[in-house]
């Protein structure tokens, strides 16, 4: 039986409080306090995961509370930023595997544009996150389009991003095909120099696979042997 949801909740609102005052701390024993805060999110994350699949309102609150709006400009707050990196990331995650017609999602789509202005233009490390955030809760013509040329991650940031966004293909797909800014997501980490991890290679595949309209189930997605093995399957089908 999974841990009461509530209890979760109250103890990562803690935690995201701990990792915001650590973000703004000056004295030397920074760096531990925001790796012991960060291993603390990380674990309360899959937690909250197993007793609820989408707690998008903790991270849509942690975020918004870390974010500076000016006009169109979109920025993380002074001394926020490495939080709003963590929010960001974690919001998308859960987004990922929500439900675009479920209630929750229609709330979170709410709060957000209440916020975040359509034309949204935003600066600082966590760019990528939030326009893909922006393009999956604004679905309008006014949002301002953006690339990938910049985008050059360390290995393990690319990795995780990925596999999230196989998640956010398989259940944005319409017939078959996956929003074009996921597209070209995957092919700009497949052409990289140097080459990502082949866990990247394998899951951009995979996005494209399922914009070829190859059905994926939550299971393939999950697990990195499956994704792995669905794609050698995928390849083995006769053309």
């Amino acid at each position: 039986m999974s841990e009461d949801f509530a209890v979760i909740q109250r103890k990562y609102e803690s935690v995201a409080i701990l990792f915001l005052w650590a973000s703004q701390l000056e004295t030397a024993d920074k760096p531990q306090h925001l790796h012991d805060a960060r291993h603390q999110l990380l674990e309360l994350r899959d937690r909250i995961h197993l007793a609820n699949p989408a707690p998008v309102a903790i991270y849509l609150d942690v975020l918004l509370g870390c974010i500076d709006v000016n006009g169109d400009r979109v920025m993380a707050c002074r001394g926020s930023e490495r939080a709003a990196g963590v929010a960001s990331t974690y919001l998308l995650h859960a987004l990922s595997s929500l439900d675009p017609t479920s209630s929750t999602f229609g709330d979170t789509q709410r709060r957000y544009i209440g916020v975040v202005p359509h034309k949204a233009d935003f600066e600082g490390p966590f760019f990528h996150t939030m326009n893909i955030i922006h393009a999956l809760l604004i679905r309008s013509q006014e949002r301002r389009p953006f690339a990938w040329v910049d985008y050059k991650p360390c290995a393990q940031e690319h990795a995780s991003f990925a596999t999230t966004l196989v998640q956010v293909a398989r259940n944005r797909g319409q017939r078959g095909k996956v929003p074009r800014w996921l597209f070209r997501f995957s092919l700009h980490s497949i052409l990289l120099d140097p080459e990502p991890p082949m866990s990247v290679i394998v899951d951009c595949l995979l996005i494209i696979a399922i914009d070829l309209g190859c059905n994926l189930s939550e299971s393939d997605i999950r697990n990195q042997e499956k994704r792995f093995a669905c794609l050698i399957q995928l390849h083995s089908l006769p053309s």
